[in-house]
């Protein structure tokens, strides 16, 4: 791994525990600046590099301070906004689960410096048509109304409203849906009408929503880190023993030793649980996939790779065509969280292939560029993500 993906680790790891990090020589600062802009932690990088004068004004402080100030411009913004919509929900009487990023902010040492792109609301379904008539009366606009998450934006903000908040199974060894189905019993009342939940349940959620990722194209460092401020903030707090029996029992106690063995590694944060070790080239790999990736692992990768990862095909073009009509016309089963319809009446699923095509007609370009790559992708570069896959425990 070369130095400057090694510095940006150190400062988040100087960040998360709030200790200063050593200053170094020959640093190549654009670098630094393009993984943390894809990793969207820049202005987290602009305050360590300020409070530990890393960097002079000539090496371009100003241009990480200013992305850190507009973290923070940007942040009150929008939690002033994000407040005042949960007070119009309470209004209507319309209960909703805070959870992911707009909680976890408020773990970190300076929560203004978590930065995301969405935030995210859980309703129940029967308040779909309240909720969605809300938004509009506020002046949202519809990004997405697909069944599971309906999509709204507004100027600086964008908000996710879910009614469920696990639409795939991330891997074949357990019912990931169904587990996360219950997710209402394991909330806790912070307000009249709003909930949040348990912190043992979410940290299950968050552990499976980087899995999620993995599984689509991949996670980046913030994601990390989220982990490693939940878990100083909560210590103690949490029944562990519990959080260790539920992942054992949807299969992801492998990929949290994984996961947890990278908060140790990175950010010096030790895991509240035990773990079985890890090999040291497959965390070394491991921290190169993440890095590389970005934010959410779009980064100079191919959706149709990621197709490919999950496929069992030797590489061969018959089973690449195979590949590509299930993407083209998935079975009822994969898709019935989405198109609710389906559910007990597969014979539906005509109907539901022709709805997704006109749902997704405007990323026709964005299709077609995959179906070219599934039947194209380097079969190596497959291959070493179905290892990589296998090896952190999915």
């Amino acid at each position: 791994m070369d130095k400057e993906k090694q510095y940006l680790i150190d400062i988040l790891k100087a960040f998360i525990n709030q200790e200063p990090v050593e200053r170094q020589d020959n640093i190549d600062w654009m670098k630094i600046k393009y993984l943390a802009d894809i990793h969207s932690v820049t202005g987290i990088v602009g305050y360590v590099a300020k409070q530990s004068q890393l960097l002079s004004q000539e090496q371009g402080l100003p241009l990480f301070w200013n992305a850190c100030m507009s973290s923070i411009y940007l942040f009150t913004q929008r939690a002033e906004r994000m407040r005042d919509l949960s007070r119009k929900m309470q209004e209507a009487q319309i209960d909703h689960i805070l959870f992911k990023g707009y909680v976890v902010k408020d773990y970190y040492p300076v929560p203004e410096l978590r930065s995301y792109g969405d935030i995210d609301l859980v309703i129940h379904l029967e308040d779909r048509p309240r909720s969605h008539e809300l938004m509009l009366q506020n002046g949202y606009q519809v990004k997405s109304d697909w069944e599971a998450v309906f999509s709204y934006y507004k100027d600086i903000e964008y908000y996710e409203i879910h009614s469920d908040i696990m639409e795939i199974d991330v891997t074949d060894k357990a019912d990931y849906r169904g587990f996360f189905q219950h997710m209402w019993e394991h909330t806790v009342r912070v307000d009249d009408y709003v909930w949040e939940f348990t912190p043992e349940f979410h940290f299950i959620y968050l552990l499976t929503h980087i899995a999620k990722h993995i599984y689509s194209s991949g996670a980046g460092v913030r994601m990390y880190l989220d982990l490693a401020a939940f878990i100083l903030h909560f210590e103690n707090q949490i029944d562990w023993n519990w959080v260790r029996t539920e992942l054992e029992t949807i299969q992801l106690y492998d990929f949290c030793c994984v996961v947890l063995t990278a908060v140790k590694n990175w950010f010096g944060v030790d895991s509240p649980m035990e773990l079985h070790p890890v090999p040291d080239d497959v965390m070394e790999t491991f921290l190169d996939f993440t890095l590389d990736g970005g934010v959410f692992g779009h980064v100079n990768r191919e959706s149709g790779v990621n197709v490919l990862k999950h496929a069992e095909s030797d590489g061969k073009s018959a089973s690449r065509v195979k590949v590509l009509l299930k993407r083209l016309f998935p079975p009822a089963a994969e898709i019935e969280s989405r198109y609710t319809y389906l559910q007990n009446k597969h014979w539906l699923l005509p109907v539901a292939w022709i709805h997704r095509v006109v749902k997704t007609r405007g990323e026709i370009s964005q299709h077609t560029h995959e179906a070219n790559v599934i039947l194209s992708a380097d079969t190596d570069e497959v291959q070493r993500l179905k290892k990589l896959n296998e090896a952190i425990g999915l």
